[in-house]
């Protein structure tokens, strides 16, 4: 019988199944930033503090409603070296099934990074059951046991070695329902749909993690949460299923949790740790620290080093408002879902309530427009009629959204971190009005700081988005864009690398706070090239970079006053002692009479201050020259 076209494709359907997004991660751990080991230690670490600060800022914002007394937040970052010592290899399969180590004196059977309690044990063999496969570990005069797996010799080898990482927080914790989903569902939380400034956004970071781990090293993540300080803490072992649904492994209650409440996490990945650069946990920290200036760090390190970031600053920032949707933001999809799912009675109310800055008299203009009764249910409107008042809300002259949706660092702030971090001789540091891109509100803040700590080498450029720094891809962000664009030889910086970057003393700081920050992909790891936004970033920064020529050419010009100072007071012997013989006057008196004269002429740098040279305004360069 002749094969046909819908044998073959029945045979194909049969084929076909939907995946689920846990596997899809699986196999694509790159777009959640995990490219490398090096990498994968970092966004972990990321990852984790992100959800520990957007938790205990939260908690603390809750409570100073409720007027009631409240911590700042504190974080504590642990990476340990985690060794697995043997794996235990089937004959005839290549999937380990345990892990064999050693502690002190004797050998055990691990799974999962927990001991198994051995099933019984005769004269000099254990035998341990595993996933329904019996392990028998035979101790002989050898230095290790020979490893029996349902009676044949299994292999035994040398596993690499993993990290331990533990993130810790004093926020309010979780409760106990709701910590499976939380760490073990991708997609899962409470930020996506809330348009409000927050630094995690899809519900995808800390679940990646786990993923992460227990694609790597095999190994279930521990999370201890506490809420109440007079009742126990709750601890769970957990893992994601393919099905992305989480699979608890075990539970427990207990007594040791170093805050009266708050979440750790614990985690075995496979990774690579640099102790400094630009790529390393510290540096991450450290960044971090500086644009959160109230929160307190403490980094241990896998050689027991211990760094503590103390906080510069005792006040909590303003809480960000949630906001609700702003009209020339919306997409046809996204308005059709939004009429859905709304609880007004009518298409007016719906505008005027469920979207912002639209009046009840503009509303009723715009329906009237567009032909659509304002007291039509919005449940029943066509998709004609939605495309319609689409396009009508997309024209129609509206204020910008409200900004108080987002929390920004603060000028004082800001220059008291970077002051604190670097000792800079300088530091000049500028906050933008709050603008938009596509709807969405946004604000630009950014610092340059010259001198001080800062090696006289470096060309540094510190990128955020939302309090968080961005350390990978920073050829494709925005704020590369801006930098690179600028004309530094115009602010009086002299040494410019062929990439358009200030190489010296320098710092360039640039900070994103968006309700929505369009990242260039899930890893988080620069922002979209948006016109709008570089054009905020780089206005921002000319704003510094002008007070930073200022600052140059005064310093320039004391420099080259002290120089002829000093070329004067090397001859003065001299000199006073010529006029003593021509006037006949005492060397001695015409010598404290010109130091005097040259001391009320200049100040004690050398030169006289004039206020013309910090006058901030003076020179004010045309944007349009960059």
């Amino acid at each position: 019988m002749a094969v046909t076209s819908q044998d073959i494709a029945e045979e194909m359907g049969k084929r076909m199944k939907s995946v689920s997004v846990a596997e899809f991660f699986k196999k694509n751990k790159h777009l959640l930033g995990f490219d490398n080991p090096l990498k994968a230690m970092l966004v972990v670490i990321k990852e984790a503090v992100d959800n520990s600060l957007d938790a205990t800022e939260e908690h603390a914002y809750e409570l100073k409603k409720k007027k009631r007394d409240f911590e700042l937040p504190e974080i504590k970052v642990r990476i340990k070296k985690e060794e697995h010592g043997l794996v235990i290899i089937p004959k005839d399969d290549d999937i380990p099934v345990a892990d064999l180590v050693k502690s002190g004196d004797s050998w055990y059977v691990v799974l999962f990074g927990e001991k198994i309690r051995a099933s019984r044990v005769e004269k000099n063999e254990k035998f341990y059951n595993v996933d329904g496969k019996e392990i028998k570990l035979l101790f002989t005069s050898a230095k290790k046991p020979q490893v029996y797996v349902n009676g044949k010799k299994a292999d035994v080898e040398e596993r690499t070695l993993k990290y331990r990482i533990t993130v810790m927080d004093n926020g309010p914790g979780i409760v106990e329902q709701n910590i499976p989903n939380v760490f073990g569902k991708l997609l899962y939380g409470s930020k996506f749909h809330r348009l409000r400034q927050s630094r995690g956004q899809q519900g995808i970071g800390i679940s990646s993690t786990v993923l992460y781990a227990q694609q790597t090293t095999g190994t279930p993540a521990i999370i201890t949460s506490k809420t109440q300080s007079k009742e126990k803490a709750v601890k769970l072992s957990l893992s994601i299923a393919d099905q992305n649904e989480p699979i608890v492994h075990s539970k427990e209650y207990v007594e040791d949790f170093e805050y009266e409440h708050g979440t750790k996490i614990e985690l075995v990945i496979e990774a690579d740790y640099r102790r400094s650069g630009n790529k390393s946990v510290y540096e991450f920290i450290r960044r971090t620290s500086i644009v959160n200036p109230h929160v307190s760090f403490v980094l241990k390190e896998p050689k027991k080093r211990k760094i503590i970031f103390k906080r510069t600053s005792n006040k909590l920032p303003e809480e960000p408002k949630e906001i609700k949707p702003h009209p020339h933001g919306l997409e046809f999809g996204q308005l059709k879902d939004l009429l859905k799912i709304t609880n007004q009675t009518t298409v007016s109310q719906f505008l005027v309530k469920e979207l912002t800055r639209v009046s009840n008299n503009m509303a009723k203009d715009l329906l009237r427009k567009v032909n659509i009764d304002s007291g039509a249910d919005p449940k029943k409107l066509t998709n004609n009629e939605i495309e319609k008042l689409l396009r009508a809300l997309h024209k129609a002259n509206l204020q910008r959204p409200p900004t108080n949706c987002l929390s920004p660092i603060s000028e004082k702030d800001l220059r008291k971190s970077i002051l604190s971090d670097t000792n800079a001789e300088f530091v000049a540091v500028s906050s933008r009005r709050p603008a938009v891109y596509k709807g969405i509100p946004f604000l630009v803040e950014a610092a340059i700081a010259y001198g001080g700590d800062i090696p006289k080498d470096s060309s540094q450029r510190l990128r955020y988005a939302n309090k968080i720094p961005l350390l990978y891809d920073a050829s494709g962000c925005a704020t590369t864009k801006a930098i690179k664009e600028m004309n530094w030889r115009q602010y009086k910086v002299d040494n410019v690398s062929s990439s358009g970057y200030p190489v010296g003393p320098y710092i360039v700081l640039i900070h994103l706070a968006s309700v929505w920050v369009p990242y260039t992909s899930e890893g988080k790891s620069a922002i979209a090239n948006y016109p709008d936004i570089i054009k905020e970033m780089k206005l921002s920064v000319q704003d510094c970079a002008r007070k930073l020529r200022m600052y140059l050419r005064a310093k320039m010009k004391e420099k080259r006053k002290q120089k002829r100072i000093n070329l004067f007071e090397t001859y003065l012997p001299e000199f006073a002692g010529s006029l003593s013989k021509l006037t006949g006057k005492e060397e001695e008196k015409i010598k404290e009479y010109l130091k005097k004269t040259l001391s009320e002429k200049y100040n004690a740098n050398g030169d006289k201050r004039d206020d013309k040279e910090f006058n901030e305004n003076e020179e004010e360069v045309d944007e349009n020259d960059d």
